[in-house]
């Protein structure tokens, strides 16, 4: 599989994760149709692609792990760590959203705003260094055999 499969499939949990999660927090909670919400999603991703970037890094991250390890250890291994971590990811963004969409609802700016602009370094790096770790324990413990 490599990278050619964990990337793609690392930026379509991507794209549910901030991009479904928005819309549905904005339709949810919001009470916004789903076209001003789209637009306003795409809007504001386009605006601060500094920030997108910056909320993509841990997905990207999951699947360079993830690809290294399948070179190492068993395929299942990695594809465990991928599904655990993109699970993990998603669930956290999810709520993030969520959080920010009520958070604009009270006029809660700042609460708005760091509730997804603080998810790359509080939930993002964890995740990448927990998956790292249950790689470097994937490649001692569930080496492939020698090709």
């Amino acid at each position: 599989m490599g990278l050619k499969a964990y990337l793609p499939a690392a930026l379509v949990v991507f794209l549910a994760a901030t991009t479904g999660a928005d819309v549905y927090a904005r339709i949810t909670i919001g009470h916004e149709h789903f076209s001003p919400a789209l637009s306003d999603h795409f809007y504001w991703a386009v605006v601060q692609f500094v920030g997108t970037l910056l909320l993509l890094a841990p997905f990207v991250g999951v699947a360079f792990v993830c690809a290294y390890v399948e070179k190492r250890a068993r395929i299942r291994s990695a594809i465990l760590i991928f599904a655990a971590a993109m699970l993990v990811l998603f669930y956290f963004y999810f709520q993030g959203h969520q959080a920010a969409e009520r958070a604009v609802v009270a006029k809660m700016w700042t609460a708005a705003t760091l509730s997804i602009g603080l998810l790359p370094f509080f939930i993002g790096i964890p995740v990448i260094l927990v998956a790292m770790g249950a790689a470097a324990l994937a490649i001692k413990l569930d080496r492939c055999a020698i090709k």
